[in-house]
């Protein structure tokens, strides 16, 4: 029988945190609640989860801080995490997203579809699907999820290594931004579509390769299209 896949809560409404295990469990996951935020960084390093849910409002510690100090750590910077919050101003979701969060989720909530959210973000890839990108001096691996840009390696999170690989994975194709939104995130209306140009501008800032940042264009009416070559390999590289 395979492992369950590891989940941290990080919730100090009790209720709501029970609810949220109860649900992960029923799904086949291996949640663990944190009610106070204290000793998470402890807490990560002793379960290493493959996801965070993680409450914005927390007794022990706001819960953007705790986000800022799980991506200063380099075993973390890609840990997904999905951030819950009563805050559901514009602004406030763009903080979020802009501080690390990879999706953002408004109380109240379903936690179905949190949990199908969930799924989503840790959906493998098929089996027929390629194994590694390249393009513009941009060398992604997508079993390993790691990217590179030369001898140089990229530190992005687990959202900007995905946005890239979709670009990568659809040259050549306009893409509106509630496209990439739904293909990206999730489909739902708590990820606004201002998103992307946030992320675009992040993946620009962070890959600072002219012949890249050139090819990822932004389509006037409609979106973004990446118009450069890209090689699909479904094998690694041979060194």
């Amino acid at each position: 029988m395979p492992e369950r896949r590891r989940i941290l809560i990080v919730e100090d409404d009790r209720d709501l945190a029970e609810l949220l295990r109860l649900q992960l469990d029923a799904a086949g996951f291996a949640p663990e609640v944190n009610l106070t935020g204290e000793h998470f960084l402890a807490d990560l390093a002793r379960l290493e989860p493959e996801l965070v849910v993680l409450d914005w409002m927390l007794p022990a510690c706001e819960g953007l801080e705790l986000l800022r100090r799980l991506r200063r750590e380099p075993r973390f910077r890609r840990l997904p995490v999905i951030l819950l919050t009563a805050r559901g101003a514009e602004a406030d979701r763009v903080r979020g997203l802009e501080g690390g969060a990879d999706d953002y989720v408004t109380k109240p909530f379903s936690p179905r579809e949190l949990v199908a959210r969930i799924k989503a973000r840790l959906r493998g890839s098929s089996g027929n699907a390629p194994t590694r990108l390249r393009s513009c001096g941009l060398e992604l691996d997508l079993a390993a999820h790691e990217a590179k840009c030369g001898d140089r390696e990229l530190d992005l999170s687990d959202t900007e290594f995905r946005l890239l690989a979709f670009f990568l994975l659809h040259p050549g194709e306009a893409f509106s931004r509630r496209q990439i939104v739904d293909a990206v995130w999730s489909a739902d209306h708590f990820i606004t579509e201002r998103t992307v140009d946030v992320y675009i501008l992040r993946l620009r800032s962070k890959i600072a390769e002219p012949r890249f940042t050139s090819q990822l264009a932004a389509v006037r009416g409609v979106g973004y299209r990446f118009e450069g070559k890209v090689e699909k390999l479904r094998t690694a590289a041979q060194p």
